[in-house]
């Protein structure tokens, strides 16, 4: 059975367009995800569908006749024309061209995937190793206000990047504050995402609102600060320590681990702005683009060869649907790769970055707020 994916759960999936591998004539019928579905309004392939459907139509239907079937005197046809001064070259006489274009063509998904591939690798590694340190949060501070007070500074470094990541892409695209795919200021978007959310004071969003260095480096400074204060706290107003650890050793080890996670964390966000400021390089994208386009309007007109070469019923215009899919499934390929370069868009390939900051944040809070006490029974083993 195919896929049945209702809005609640595709919110959750960074990935949206899912689908069963196994369900392979389903998923070819589909419209909705194919290339397809976004090529058909590319420009240039009809452009080259048009060039080949005028050589397809002057070679077939400028015969030098007349109305009555009579050959016209002193009239030469564009076929005889053609085939005297310029004929058609075969699929053959292009078989060095097209498979250059086809290396370049496919080099060029291959890579583009690998930016794809990697920034969603890397989105999962931020969130993972904030993740990680609250299992530890739990398991050692006592006082939940404690474990989200440093819990809260990295889960508003994630919502800051992707503010960022959004705010760079829609200014490079001319969109303005307040328009649709511009996420907004720091003085407007701030209060509504970050401190809506608890996540920050609002001395707190000033403060970085108006830092002058890196805003994920003084986030994590104070994830850091906080807790090195929690672990060296007085005794709770119970009689017990503020943390669970038994030695001075143990404090030191603990503050280590939490770095050992929070330093990666700027490694993989500073890893992920670059990944979209160095796409595939300008010269070999543009060769490409320009490669693709040239070799595919030599074949439009090396193509009518196609439909003298073939006897059958279709003999005349067999290149009239063999040349628009070649042309669609070329241009879909470029096209997919163009996509997957730009992974926080507006495509149908693109990633919901909100999965990402919403599952961290639901997660971080269950952790550090929620109660969930083991028992004070004895202990169960296996049997």
């Amino acid at each position: 059975m195919p896929l049945i994916l209702k809005e609640e759960h595709t919110k959750k999936l960074v990935i949206g367009l899912q689908y069963d591998a196994n369900e392979s004539l389903h998923n070819m019928l589909k419209w909705r995800g194919t290339i397809f579905s976004f090529v058909i309004t590319k420009p240039t392939a009809w452009v080259l569908i048009v060039i080949h459907v005028i050589f397809w139509s002057t070679w077939h239907y400028h015969t030098c006749l007349d109305a009555d079937g009579m050959r016209i005197e002193n009239c030469t046809s564009t076929r005889e024309f053609l085939k005297r001064n310029m004929y058609p070259p075969s699929l053959r006489d292009l078989a060095p061209l097209i498979g250059a274009f086809t290396f370049g063509m496919i080099f060029y998904l291959q890579s583009s995937y690998v930016i794809y591939r990697d920034f969603y690798f890397n989105g999962h590694q931020i969130a993972g190793n904030a993740k990680n340190i609250t299992i530890v949060l739990r398991a050692v501070l006592r006082r939940k206000e404690a474990r989200w007070n440093v819990a809260r500074h990295l889960v508003s470094s994630q919502r800051i990047l992707y503010w960022e990541v959004q705010k760079r892409r829609a200014e490079w695209h001319g969109d303005l504050p307040g328009e649709r795919n511009h996420p907004g200021g720091w003085n407007d978007w701030a209060p509504r995402v970050l401190g809506d959310a608890s996540l920050m004071t609002p001395q707190e969003m000033d403060y970085v609102g108006k830092f002058a260095g890196n805003k994920h480096m003084l986030l994590y400074s104070w994830a850091i600060e906080q807790l090195r204060d929690e672990v060296a706290a007085p005794l709770l107003s119970s009689g017990q320590r503020a943390c669970t650890l038994r030695s001075e050793n143990d404090e030191s080890h603990f503050i280590t681990q939490c770095c050992n996670q929070i330093l990666p964390m700027r490694d993989n966000t500073a890893r992920l702005h670059q990944m979209l400021l160095v796409p595939i390089p300008f010269p070999y994208y543009h060769l490409v683009e320009t490669m693709v386009f040239f070799v595919l309007l030599l074949m439009s007109y090396s193509f009518i060869n196609l439909n003298g070469a073939m006897s059958s019923l279709f003999s005349s215009h067999i290149s009239i649907f063999v040349f628009p899919i070649t042309v669609l499934v070329t241009n879909g390929i470029i096209e997919m790769a163009n996509m997957m370069q730009d992974p926080l868009g507006d495509d149908i390939v693109d990633f919901n970055h909100e999965a990402y900051t919403n599952d961290l944040f639901d997660l971080t809070e269950a952790q550090c707020l929620f109660t969930a006490q083991k028992s004070a029974s004895s202990a169960t083993y296996p049997p």
